[in-house]
């Protein structure tokens, strides 16, 4: 009896350590989903992070209106950008079609002032963006502006800038509505002011031989900004 209770005792504990043994493989797989997940999102988070801290700059080099003490920011004057959108030239010629007419409004330069094509290794507006690229590494591999503590070790951003289209379709800009569809497929090299429009599109690809490659796209417009009203001091 004892025998048979023994027996029937070890094919038991046979059978829980196959199961055992079974579900290992499937532990791995999942702890393997789990970091590649946790890796996806930590480049995704880097990417969304670079977006900010390129819109943080400056549209344009020339936005920066020299002549105000204070250095305003302007809207620019464009070659190819929508007609509605260019200066008034019959009177308050410092304000765009549509400007709300107003000391601390938004407004243009006092001259037709162009966006640079200049794409500098100083970073100092949104061109200097254009071809760059930042790799992100584990603490103490990477470069001395570019070290962080990643999972992924061999996460490289790579931005660049283009004007895009700021045509509407159908109708104008001075219609009370309008349909406008941000077309990437219309993107111009920002090397070349010629192509100016009023929007920049910035595209941020990251790549990693971890996982496919994510292409991030944002926009930024020709807006200038408007002037604050401070406290006068006696």
């Amino acid at each position: 009896m004892r025998k048979a209770i023994s027996m029937i005792e070890l094919v038991l504990a046979i059978v829980v350590i196959a199961i055992s043994v079974m579900s290992v493989p499937m532990m791995l797989q999942e702890g393997a989903k789990s970091d590649a997940f946790s890796m996806m999102q930590e480049s995704i988070l880097a990417a969304r992070t670079k977006i900010g801290n390129i819109l943080s700059y400056q549209w344009d080099d020339n936005s920066r209106d020299g002549n105000n003490s204070e250095g305003r920011l302007r809207a620019l004057d464009v070659y190819a950008g929508a007609p509605a959108l260019d200066r008034n030239g019959t009177y308050y010629i410092e304000r765009r079609i549509g400007h709300i007419y107003g000391d601390l409004r938004r407004k243009m330069m006092a001259a037709p002032t162009y966006p640079s094509s200049n794409v500098d290794a100083n970073i100092t507006d949104l061109n200097d963006f254009d071809g760059k690229t930042s790799t992100l590494a584990a603490t103490g591999s990477g470069t001395a502006t570019d070290t962080y503590d990643y999972l992924d070790t061999e996460m490289n951003l790579t931005s660049h800038v283009y004007y895009i289209s700021d045509l509407v379709t159908g109708t104008d800009y001075n219609d009370t509505n309008i349909s406008f569809v941000f077309d990437p497929s219309t993107k111009q090299a920002v090397t070349n002011n010629v192509n100016s429009t009023n929007i920049k599109m910035i595209e941020v690809k990251l790549t990693s031989r971890n996982y496919q490659p994510f292409l991030f796209r944002t926009f930024s417009c020709n807006l200038g900004e408007v002037d604050l009203l401070e406290k006068e001091i006696n």
